[in-house]
């Protein structure tokens, strides 16, 4: 098994529900200081915003059952399920809300992570997209529009996607800083998926899949480079 092909496998577990196809040549050098400065400004935009967190499943469904007809409360208990992995059951609360005349961004943007969790990347970039034009500045809706065209190797399209969450995003960036630096390693661009590795690891520093990440590209960015040549030898005197 090639090199590029051992990365390509061990790089389907760091993005949830998403696979990145086998990576380009890893040559290419295209450090973009735009992107170092998209990220420290999301690590700044993060030490006064808290985002969005998930409410624990057990207050959520309390909420829920209070009152099923409200779409926000009902988003967040489909949201809790989805990440306790009950899929079936939070694409059933969303279902009539995200498919109603005017649905909220944020219920389109967790159907489209529901479609995600289940494997389904092309009804997960419809909905997705859906997100982002009810709502331009839904980050979360960015996110799952990227890993979603990810999942389907269009790494361009899905770079852009990252980029523009990235630009939006409220509260700890890390996670999508880890799955632009994976889309940006499969296109060649090692050296700046390097980089953005070690700026979340430094915001986050105990997450171990960053960790693992940052060491299975620095191992690409070190086969591509070869090995390094030995000294000639001392002549016979």
């Amino acid at each position: 098994m090639t090199f590029r092909k051992k990365f390509s496998l061990l790089i389907v577990a760091s993005i949830a529900c998403t696979a990145l196809s086998a990576c380009q040549t890893t040559n290419q050098s295209r450090y973009d200081k735009k992107t170092t400065d998209e990220v420290v400004s999301a690590i700044d935009r993060a030490k006064s915003a808290a985002g969005q967190e998930t409410k624990p499943l057990t207050v959520a469904e309390r909420a829920y059952k209070k009152n099923p007809k409200d779409e926000l409360g009902a988003t967040d208990y489909a949201r809790a399920l989805r990440e306790n992995g009950d899929l079936d059951k939070a694409a059933m609360i969303l279902a009539p809300f995200a498919e109603a005349k005017k649905p909220l961004s944020y219920t389109l943007s967790e159907y489209a992570a529901v479609y995600l969790a289940q494997g389904d990347s092309q009804k997960a970039e419809e909905w997705a997209k859906k997100a982002v034009l009810k709502d331009e500045t839904n980050f979360r809706a960015f996110h799952n529009l990227g890993l979603a065209l990810e999942t389907q190797a269009k790494h361009v399209e899905a770079e852009r996607a990252f980029r523009k969450g990235l630009e939006l995003w409220q509260g700890n960036p890390t996670t999508i800083m880890n799955n632009l630096a994976l889309n940006l390693a499969a296109q060649g661009y090692v050296d700046e998926s390097i980089d953005i590795l070690r700026k979340a690891q430094a915001v986050s520093p105990d997450r171990v899949e960053i960790e693992r990440n940052l060491r299975i590209v620095t191992a690409l960015q070190q086969a591509a480079r070869g090995p390094t040549p030995m000294p000639p030898k001392k002549p016979k005197s």
